[in-house]
């Protein structure tokens, strides 16, 4: 066991002397990967990369030893050993920057890697594994591009453009008399443009099932802000409000749920059943890690707040 353990740690173990090498396209997409999701695991960019796999896990041995890439400790890695996970590190920020990229130079990656806690960790790599299933499933239809998160904020009125938090949902509401802020983050923002000139736009949430459907308080009144009912209700009085249109000029868009299981779908159907007085809302889709699992994010069937089935191209 001890010879394990050691064995395991010097995976995160920089070599010493590593031989001089130079940054190629290669390098450069796959540290561009690392910034745009965060945290990225080794498989992630293989499949994104598209060639050899060796070829790929090589470089990123090399991006590690030299100081471009950190690999980071998250619960996922446990004892079986599983694809590595990593972060844009202080080196790798500072090329890409150099060839024109837009990375904050004022961030110290390699230092905020290592203040990653496990649950964000595996929450941002949640989120990378939808995102990116979603553009090799667009780059395999081929007729279906992917509108990223940053050329929707980059089209945006200038108030989400300078904004600090760009995708932060705000809705006011009066709750007894007295007006109130409510607001949700999304875990990502991202359109489906189609060959006929239309697009389709969607907030994303990821719902690994760490937070309850509802909450109470002991004596009995709703506790909104950490739990599914106050998020779903956010985004429906967002919804009515136009929110869409005037935080990203855009005039549909629909939340994109992915959950933990079958059972979560219908316990946040009957959520927005609730919300919306029983007439539903095709407003939100909502999918099960189980069927997506099973299908691609264009081919896998969703349930809409209506609970009728539908999929993100219709």
């Amino acid at each position: 066991m001890e010879q394990t353990t050691k064995s395991r740690l010097k995976r995160f173990e920089r070599s010493v002397n590593p031989p001089g090498f130079q940054l190629t396209n290669r390098d450069l997409n796959l540290l561009a990967q690392a910034a745009r999701h965060r945290f990225i695991s080794s498989a992630h960019l293989v499949a994104l990369d598209g060639g050899s796999a060796q070829n790929v896990l090589r470089s990123l041995r090399v991006l590690f030893d030299h100081g471009y890439v950190d690999r980071v400790r998250a619960d996922r890695m446990g004892e079986t050993p599983r694809p590595f996970v990593y972060g844009l590190g202080k080196k790798g920020a500072r090329a890409l920057r150099e060839h024109g990229h837009e990375v904050d130079p004022s961030v110290d990656w390699t230092e905020k890697n290592k203040r990653a806690g496990s649950v964000f960790i595996e929450h941002t790599l949640a989120v990378a594994d939808f995102m990116i299933g979603l553009e090799l499933a667009c780059r395999a239809r081929g007729d279906i591009s992917l509108i990223r998160e940053d050329e929707i904020i980059a089209a945006a009125p200038e108030r989400t453009r300078t904004a600090r938090e760009p995708l932060r949902w705000l809705v006011d509401k009066v709750v007894m008399g007295k007006r109130e802020t409510f607001s949700v983050v999304p875990d990502g923002l991202f359109g489906l443009a189609f060959p006929n000139g239309t697009a389709a736009y969607f907030v994303l949430e990821i719902d690994r099932g760490t937070i309850p459907i509802t909450r109470t308080d002991a004596q009995g009144t709703l506790a909104w802000r950490k739990n599914i009912a106050y998020k779903l209700a956010t985004y429906y009085e967002g919804w009515k409000a136009g929110r869409h249109d005037k935080q990203f000029g855009i005039k549909q868009m629909r939340v994109a749920m992915l959950t933990a299981s079958p059972e979560r779908v219908r316990n946040m159907l009957a959520i927005v059943d609730e919300i919306t007085g029983g007439r539903g809302s095709s407003f939100f889709l909502f999918v099960n890690q189980f069927c997506l699992n099973a299908a691609n994010p264009l081919k896998v069937e969703w349930t809409n707040g209506k609970d009728a089935r539908c999929s993100l191209v219709d």
